[in-house]
């Protein structure tokens, strides 16, 4: 991020709008979706990540200390990845790099698509995006 950040602010002209699109550091949720109901089957837990959001943050914040941009506006909304089988679950559980999805979550998955094969998996992850806008140099 630093490095993200300190180029964006080489290259943009000023008044240039930079966007960051990042999840927060909070839990993705795993839920089963089956008749119009929501069933909260565990959580992935990113607690590894929190360094990284952590630095990405103070990045961030240093920036705006030093007047490099100014924040114009930040919007919070729920990422939604859906899923269509347990396969589908395992296979984005073995790309995780630095979150774990409990070993517990995957058999709940399949016992609640066995009983309703319309049903999907849904993760939710809260996510946020800011604009912020390049200051001129002082």
């Amino acid at each position: 991020m630093v490095h993200a950040l300190d180029e964006a602010h080489r290259t943009l002209e000023p008044g240039a709008a930079l966007i960051d699109l990042r999840p927060t550091a909070c839990n993705r949720r795993v839920e089963i979706v089956s008749a119009g109901l929501r069933h909260v089957i565990g959580e992935i837990d990113s607690s590894k990540a929190l360094p990284s959001y952590a630095a990405a943050e103070a990045t961030v914040l240093a920036a705006l200390a030093a007047r490099q941009f100014r924040l114009e506006e930040r919007a919070a909304f729920e990422q939604v990845i859906e899923l269509d089988s347990p396969a589908d679950l395992r296979e984005y559980a073995a790309g995780l790099r630095r979150s774990r999805m409990p070993a517990q979550i995957l058999p709940r998955a399949e016992r609640m698509l066995a009983r309703d094969p319309s049903a999907s998996i849904e993760l939710r992850r809260a996510t946020t995006i800011t604009r912020y806008r390049k200051l001129p140099a002082s």
